[in-house]
């Protein structure tokens, strides 16, 4: 274990802490590894860091293989990568097994941060190998089309181990943490919101050589932003664009899909035989993020048509670029507080289709909405606060297993 030794607390508002070492579980790797939860660590770990001398904090990522091949440093965090299979069922515990297990017996660590409900499952794995235990709930990943009834049912449990046993609970979204405790009322306590961030980076230009390749203007094209998985909806934003008017203007618009897939599928399959169809299609697969953050500056229209999000970093930044968007009307989208007519109905093409022809397309800016909740400096602070609870604070209630919607009693 580390040494607990309480550190006398520095100037410049930094938080008081103990000596600590945090093992982060449940993504994929960083950097530029695709997704909104490798995304969110990628920005969130240093600037933790930078708010906690290296004498009170040490984190270490544990990766995947195969997304991440080499051991490193990524802006003072330290990355391992470990063994998973790359099996869509299987990748994401069995890589959490081995990696409680290395954190414990390898690191010795004295605190998991567990990221998303399926590694959420091994929560009490967690505490029985005596880990102080911090855990984000970036969504309800079982409302995702791509999981059958087993895996739904399980992620369903992965939710209720996670906010069970976690210390501490982080939500991005206001809505999923007042669901939770409403649903695990002796958890709320330990419930915490603390959402999402955008990058304030200054977004370069798209390169000519770029914009030639793909036969793209500035302002003139849709851009979406995602991993090709149904419930991102990137399907039914194809079906819009193509009966909207865009693809009729002068010069034509374009829509570029920027993401790929993890794992082959045939849902991935068939948005590549939409796009190799239609030349005003473009799939870029995967991006760059200085690429990203130029594409979204650059575009006439962002759109997000998921079907499910935990609160999208991608529409963050596009917001903060200053372009127009247009979201589902989900949720997690509502969260943001964007304007009405910025959303449209989840799930309707005609919907989307009536929003991509109307005069929100032609405006030069995106909806002018207060974005400094989202600043990632303060999440840094935020949840460096709770790591110091999750080190220091009471252990959560013991858990009574009769006791199956309720979560725990003390």
């Amino acid at each position: 274990m580390g040494i607990r030794t309480e550190v006398t607390p520095h100037d410049k508002g930094k938080a008081r802490f103990f000596l600590t070492v945090m093992t982060v579980i449940g993504l994929r790797g960083i950097p530029d590894v695709m997704g909104g939860i490798e995304t969110h660590c990628a920005q969130l770990l240093p600037l933790v860091l930078n708010n906690a001398s290296p004498a009170e904090l040490k984190i270490i990522l544990l990766a995947r293989k195969g997304y991440v091949d080499a051991r490193g440093d990524v802006e003072g965090v330290e990355q391992i990568p470990i063994w998973a299979p790359r099996h869509p069922a299987a990748e994401t515990i069995v890589h959490t097994f081995f990696a409680l297990l290395y954190a414990r017996f390898v690191l010795r660590s004295d605190l998991v941060h567990l990221h998303a409900i399926g590694p959420g499952l091994l929560a009490p794995l967690a505490r029985l190998l005596g880990f102080k235990l911090l855990f984000t709930h970036h969504g309800a990943d079982y409302r995702r089309q791509k999981w059958g009834p087993f895996s739904r049912f399980m992620l369903r449990k992965g939710e209720d181990m996670a906010v069970r046993f976690a210390h501490r609970v982080i939500t991005v979204s206001p809505s999923t943490a007042n669901r939770l405790k409403d649903r695990f009322p002796t958890c709320a306590d330990r419930i915490v919101h603390i959402p999402n961030g955008f990058s304030r980076e200054a977004p370069s230009e798209v390169t000519r050589d770029f914009a030639e390749k793909h036969g793209i203007r500035p302002g003139s094209y849709v851009i979406t932003i995602g991993r090709l998985v149904p419930e991102k909806a990137q399907d039914l934003l194809i079906e819009a664009f193509q009966a909207s008017r865009l693809p009729l203007k002068d010069p034509p618009w374009k829509l570029l899909i920027a993401g790929d897939a993890d794992h082959a599928n045939d849902y991935a399959r068939s948005l590549r035989k939409k796009a190799a169809q239609d030349d005003n299609i473009i799939l870029l697969g995967k991006v760059p993020r200085k690429t990203v953050l130029a594409l979204n500056a650059s575009s006439g229209l962002f759109v997000l048509p998921s079907y499910h999000e935990g609160l999208s970093i991608a529409a963050l930044e596009a917001l903060h670029s200053g372009v127009q968007v247009l979201l589902s009307d989900i949720d997690a989208n509502l969260n943001i507080g964007l304007p009405q007519e910025n959303y449209f109905q989840s799930g309707s093409v005609e919907k989307l289709t009536e929003k991509l022809n109307s005069d929100l397309v032609d405006r030069d800016r995106g909806p002018d909405v207060d974005l400094s909740r989202f600043d990632w400096d303060e999440i840094a602070r935020a949840t460096l606060r709770e790591i110091e609870e999750a080190v220091g604070g009471a252990p959560p209630p013991r858990v009574v297993t009769s006791s199956a919607s309720h979560g725990s009693k003390g």
